[in-house]
């Protein structure tokens, strides 16, 4: 059953976006939001002194007392909001600021960075915009308007704003805060990543590969990779090579360009070569990819793919060449929902061809500033016109549906735990009823702002199945240095 291999790569890219959003969220965590209430003493002082103690959850509740009998103080709303949004429940915090009125500029400014925060640009950019260009030296709204520019395509679009924010306090916490957040995807950066995968298949798939994401110019990226790969099987089971050895041995190395025509979109191409090597001669393939990437608007972003590659399920199937088209979909309809979806067509060159989708709801349950938890659904389907017997697994019908939960815990300002797990039932055409299907990673992140950083993550796979039981492992890390210094006029000095 060496299908597990592609499912579960397939798995991580598709999750790849929510993780980065849970990523983004904990980059949102770390950053103060100054208050604007007064530094006298007001009636609800006990719920101001324990935020500033940090200890947002209780500052809320006394908040909540004090409004209960107080409903119509507009600063104690305001900073209810506020408490909600250093929680990180963006949703609740945006839903208490619906209830001010359109010309209420203090609400406005303040929801304008919940929604910063909360990464709906188009939103935030609409409200802070016309506050910053009244008012350019004014702190507080220059801030705000950084934090939005930073995302998107051209982040250089954030270091005017961010520059006045400095040149007003240079020394504050929160300017150096807002700093690492504005460089962070100016960052060029090189990287080691090995891996290794093995399961009850016998199949090992042993991985080293480096590769760099050099920063041209405001709008270019210069890409490159080199790859060995050890792939071995049990000698003369349905995974090994035809012919040599159990081992085929797999060098990759590629470069391309990453070109952004505008904040919202990039256009993308790598070029490469493949050679392996079984013991009985060489192979070399052309392989590459050309992807377009658009954010369409605040709730709605999507990448197309077309690629060419080998199929690395096993050893045998190195030797199959797969022409694909693939659509990455998201789409977050509220602050608290979030639909993402893979649609992939793909051409194999023994006459297969195969179309997959994998399909995944979540809803944010909880938001308590340096824990998330979010619960949904996940749904696979693949159909392949063939069976090879090319060492991939190709099924008429396969079928997956899952429940799943994932957690985001932030371990400081420079680290995060992400944990996910998928608990489901399976089901091909040779299967006589519903089996089960179980997956489970976690991934350590350590240096987020950093220029040195480690990400560490490891996935475990139990599926039962016709042919008894599957599990399947994978760990790997990507140490990764990333620097911006050469580019001092890009790079925002952080004290």
């Amino acid at each position: 059953m060496a299908q597990m291999t592609s499912r579960r790569r397939t798995s991580t890219r598709i999750s790849a976006l929510g993780r980065a959003s849970l990523l983004a969220c904990a980059l949102a965590c770390t950053l103060s939001l100054k208050p604007a209430f007064a530094q006298n003493a007001v009636a609800y002082q006990p719920a101001l002194d324990a935020a500033w103690a940090a200890h947002t959850s209780e500052a809320l509740h006394l908040i909540d007392a004090y409004l209960a009998k107080h409903p119509d103080d507009h600063a104690a709303r305001l900073d209810r909001a506020r408490f909600l949004a250093w929680l990180g429940d963006y949703a609740k915090a945006d839903d208490a600021l619906a209830g001010f009125g359109a010309d209420d500029q203090e609400a406005a400014a303040l929801r304008a960075r919940v929604l910063a925060w909360a990464e709906r640009r188009d939103a935030a950019l609409a409200l802070n915009t016309p506050l910053y260009a009244a008012d350019p030296s004014d702190y507080d709204n220059a801030w705000t308007q950084a934090l939005i520019l930073r995302q998107g395509e051209w982040p250089y679009q954030a270091l005017p704003a961010l520059a006045a924010v400095q040149a007003v306090k240079p020394d504050d916490k929160d300017t150096n805060d807002l700093a690492k957040a504005v460089r962070l995807p100016l960052f060029s950066s090189i990287g080691l990543t090995p891996s290794l995968y093995s399961d009850s298949d016998h199949i090992e798939i042993r991985s080293i590969g480096a590769d760099t994401n050099l920063w041209l110019s405001d709008r270019w990226r210069l890409l490159a990779s080199a790859t060995r790969r050890e792939h071995s099987a049990a000698f003369g089971g349905p995974f090994a090579p035809l012919l040599g050895d159990n081992q085929v041995d797999e060098d990759r190395i590629g470069t391309g360009l990453r070109f952004a025509p505008s904040p919202d979109t990039a256009l993308e191409l790598w070029m490469g070569n493949s050679r392996i090597d079984s013991g009985v001669g060489s192979d070399n393939k052309t392989i590459g990819h050309l992807l377009l990437s658009q954010r369409a608007s605040d709730a709605f972003l999507y990448a197309l793919t077309f690629d060419r590659d080998r199929v690395d399920q096993s050893p045998r199937a190195l030797a199959v060449m797969r022409h694909g088209l693939t659509a990455d979909l998201r789409w977050t309809p509220t602050l608290r929902d979030r639909f993402d979806a893979r649609i992939a067509s793909d051409d194999f060159d023994d006459d297969n061809h195969r179309t997959s989708v994998l399909a995944n709801y979540a809803h944010a349950m909880y938001r308590g500033g340096r824990v998330t938890f979010d619960l949904g659904l996940q749904a696979e389907g693949q159909h392949n016109t063939r069976n090879t017997g090319n060492g991939y697994y190709s099924p008429d019908r396969y079928r997956r549906y899952a429940a799943v939960a994932s957690s985001y815990i932030s371990l400081g300002q420079e680290a995060g735990l992400y944990l996910s797990a998928a608990l489901g039932q399976q089901r091909d055409e040779t299967f006589d009823n519903w089996k089960r299907a179980t997956d489970v990673n976690a991934e350590l992140t350590v240096g987020i702002f950093s220029h040195w950083q480690l990400v560490g993550h490891v996935g475990y796979s139990q599926r039962l199945n016709q042919f008894g039981h599957y599990e399947g492992t994978t760990v790997g890390l990507n140490l990764r240095y990333r620097f911006c210094e050469f580019r001092a006029s890009r790079c925002p000095s952080v004290r």
